[in-house]
């Protein structure tokens, strides 16, 4: 699906008019429409689409995603609303701890590539069995 005709859907879903949708987020209306018939160039910038997100009430990394404004190392992430969930509430770790906490949890439940702490702050990938060079 493109980013204009996502927009246009939740836009409609949620009887609103474009001039309402485009006063709320500030934009111009006329550009909104153009992004809406997903005219060629009218690509918003992450910030306007983040603007427009709230505004539709929509999960801002679906349409982030559809503008083409996600990391590509993100990109699987943020495909599927499970992966977008898990980011949003990672976000809300802040600690080490944490994030050690997570590592672990996943690192047991995947039964793939592990990661070894070591005495820095970086990690190493190493596959079950290997051994760590």
């Amino acid at each position: 699906m493109e980013l204009g005709t996502r927009m246009r859907q939740l836009r409609r879903e949620r009887g609103m008019t474009l001039r309402e949708v485009a006063h709320a987020a500030g934009v111009n209306q006329t550009y909104l429409s153009k992004i809406e018939n997903n005219k060629p160039g009218f690509v918003p910038a992450a910030e306007t689409v983040r603007a427009l997100a709230t505004v539709l009430g929509a999960d801002p990394l679906e349409l982030l995603m559809l503008a083409g404004k996600v990391p590509p190392e993100l990109e699987h992430m943020v495909a599927s609303p499970s992966g977008r969930r898990f980011y949003v509430r990672s976000r809300g770790i802040t600690s080490s701890a944490e994030w050690d906490a997570l590592t672990d949890l996943l690192d047991s439940r995947s039964g793939g590539v592990q990661t070894r702490r070591d005495a820095g702050d970086g990690a190493k990938s190493i596959a079950p069995g290997s051994r760590e060079t």
